[in-house]
C-alpha cells in the first residue's frame, strides 16, 4: 500500500529531527561557590559542569561557576562511543615562552635588568613599558612608565622610585620587539603574579624568545556510561618537549543524563 505523500514527508522530518537530539550530562555542584570561598584551591580547579555529546560526533565540556561568566571554559573535540566506554578526542597547541628572564642579588638598592635576544639580534627600539603590579591585598593601582634602555640594553630603576616597593609583586614588561612583533612578560618569583611572597631580586637578565617553537598535544579522555550516567575514568595525553602550562580538565564524580 503507498502511503500519501504528505504522511511520507511527516514521518521524513520526524526522523531528521530525532537524529538532531543532543545528548547531555551535567553536574552542576561545583558550579555554586560561597563568596568568601574565591581565593581557595577549589575556586582555581573548576570543573565540567555539563557534557554534550552531539550527532555529528562533537562534543562541549563547559565548565560555568556561577560567580561570573567570565571564569565560564569551553572544550571541544570529537567523540566514539565502543558499547558502554565513550572516548572523547581533542587537542591544543603548547608554545614556548616567547620572553625568558634569569634573577641574581647583590646589596645594591636598584633594580638592573638587561635585555638581548635569544639569537643575539641587534635592539633597535629603544623605547620598554615598565608596570609594578602590587600585591593584590594592598588594594594599590598598578603603575605603567615608559623607560629608555641604554647603549648596553639595560635599565635601571633605583628602589626609590618605586612607589610602595614593599608591596611590589612583580614588574611587568612590554617591548614591541619589531613592527610585527611584541613582547610582554612578568618579571616575579612569586607562585600567583599579584600575591607577594618574596622580595624580587634585582638583578635580572631577560631574554627575547625571536622563533618561540610550538608542539600540539593530543587528549583522549575515557568515560563510562552505566545506568544514565557517565562517569569520566582517565585522561591520557602525548608528551611534549615544551613546558605543558595549560590547566588540567576537572570532573566531577558522575554526570546524570539530562532528559
Amino acid at each position: 500500500m503507498r502511503l500519501p505523500l504528505t504522511i511520507i514527508l511527516t514521518l521524513f522530518i520526524l526522523a531528521v529531527r530525532g537524529q538532531s537530539k543532543l545528548i547531555t550530562y551535567s553536574n552542576d555542584l561545583n558550579a555554586y561557590y560561597n563568596k568568601s570561598n574565591l581565593n581557595t584551591d577549589a575556586f582555581l580547579e573548576l570543573k565540567i559542569n555539563e557534557i554534550t555529546l552531539n550527532t555529528d560526533s562533537t562534543f562541549e565540556f563547559w565548565s560555568r561557576p556561577n560567580v561570573s561568566c567570565f571564569t565560564w571554559h569551553q572544550y571541544k573535540g570529537t567523540w566514539k562511543k565502543v558499547e558502554d566506554t565513550v572516548l572523547f578526542y581533542d587537542n591544543y597547541e603548547v608554545v614556548e615562552n616567547d620572553m625568558r628572564a634569569a634573577y641574581k642579588k647583590d646589596g645594591k638598592q636598584r633594580y638592573h635588568i638587561s635585555f638581548s635576544t635569544d639569537k643575539n639580534s641587534g635592539l633597535r627600539n629603544k623605547d620598554i613599558k615598565i608596570q609594578y603590579v602590587y600585591d593584590y591585598n594592598a588594594h594599590l593601582e598598578d603603575i605603567e612608565k615608559t623607560f629608555y634602555l641604554n647603549a648596553n640594553n639595560v635599565i635601571e630603576i633605583p628602589f626609590q622610585d618605586i612607589p610602595n616597593l614593599i608591596k611590589l609583586a612583580a614588574i611587568k614588561i612590554e617591548y614591541q620587539l619589531s613592527s610585527e612583533e611584541k613582547r610582554f612578560g612578568y618579571l616575579t618569583e612569586n607562585k600567583f603574579l599579584n600575591i607577594k611572597n618574596r622580595d624580587l631580586p634585582n638583578i635580572i637578565g631577560v631574554e627575547f624568545v625571536e622563533t618561540p617553537k610550538t608542539e600540539i598535544v593530543h587528549r583522549t579522555i575515557k568515560g563510562i556510561i552505566r545506568n544514565n550516567a557517565l562517569s569520566i575514568i582517565s585522561t591520557i595525553k602525548t608528551q611534549t618537549t615544551l613546558p605543558d602550562y595549560h590547566d588540567e580538565i576537572m570532573f566531577e564524580n558522575s554526570y546524570t543524563l539530562n532528559k
